[in-house]
């Protein structure tokens, strides 16, 4: 199958299963019920997949914080070796077919890991770490359960200098408590043995449209091959780029 209609046919599950999740109750699902929102995690099934075939990372990769499961499902379409980790069970997912069948461990203490040291090939981290009550716990204990030469993959960083998260502060609807800098990340990634080796922005053009009118995100959802190429090129390059909503960060630990 082409590359674009496998991502349209994947596309096409993510909605569908978000529809799913919400009839299911969930309220928690802005970030998959919009087709601009949920490309992005084709985009990233897709960057860790290319380090996977250039052996940049080699597998297991633990998709921590998991979620609803939508990345690790993503991964396994492209046979990358996925372990699934979360600390909060949802409960809706258990309606939503196919992410129904991800096998997740879950764990009480979000700093302490269930997996033996060097464990994994690779970390992500996507839309997770700004989350976690004990930042500095939680590096700890992906950096033990990394191998030597692992790469921590973070993705949707909260830009601190972010246009929409401004807006989002004053419309009551910003979901990240912790936002972040180039600077401070990588600073606190070397605290806990990890280098930067690439480092990026994104979503310069909003994703998830949190709070907006459904007929609204729909038709925005309808571009979001059209955002997707425009905001590669948008939001790296200044002045525009320190309004990005996102920072991204490819990381290796370090001997």
């Amino acid at each position: 199958m082409p590359k674009e209609d496998r991502e349209k046919a994947e596309l096409e599950f993510l909605l569908a299963s978000a529809r799913a999740g919400r009839a299911a109750g969930a309220h928690d699902l802005e970030h998959l019920n919009g087709a601009a929102a949920a490309f992005n995690y084709i985009r990233i099934a897709n960057l860790v997949a290319s380090l996977v075939a250039t052996g940049d990372v080699i597998p297991p990769v633990l998709d921590w914080g998991c979620g609803y499961g939508q990345v690790s499902w993503l991964l396994q379409k492209r046979a990358v070796g996925v372990a699934s980790y979360d600390v909060e069970p949802r409960p809706a997912r258990q309606r939503m077919k196919g992410l129904d069948a991800i096998e997740i461990q879950y764990g009480e203490a979000p700093a302490l890991l269930p997996y033996a040291p060097a464990t994994f090939g690779a970390v992500l981290s996507v839309g997770v770490l700004e989350h976690v009550p004990d930042m500095n716990g939680s590096l700890r204990e992906i950096n033990r359960v990394l191998r030597p030469g692992g790469m921590l993959l973070l993705f949707m960083l909260p830009n601190r200098y972010s246009w929409s998260e401004w807006i989002a502060a004053r419309r009551k609807t910003s979901v990240h408590p912790v936002k972040f800098t180039f600077r401070s990340t990588t600073k606190l990634l070397a605290g806990h043995g990890f280098a930067v080796e690439k480092r990026w922005k994104r979503n310069l053009l909003p994703r998830n449209l949190t709070g907006f009118p459904p007929r609204l995100k729909a038709l925005y959802g309808c571009l979001y091959r059209e955002i997707e190429i425009l905001d590669r090129f948008l939001a790296n390059v200044p002045p525009a780029s320190y309004l990005s909503g996102v920072l991204e960060f490819q990381t290796r630990k370090q001997a």
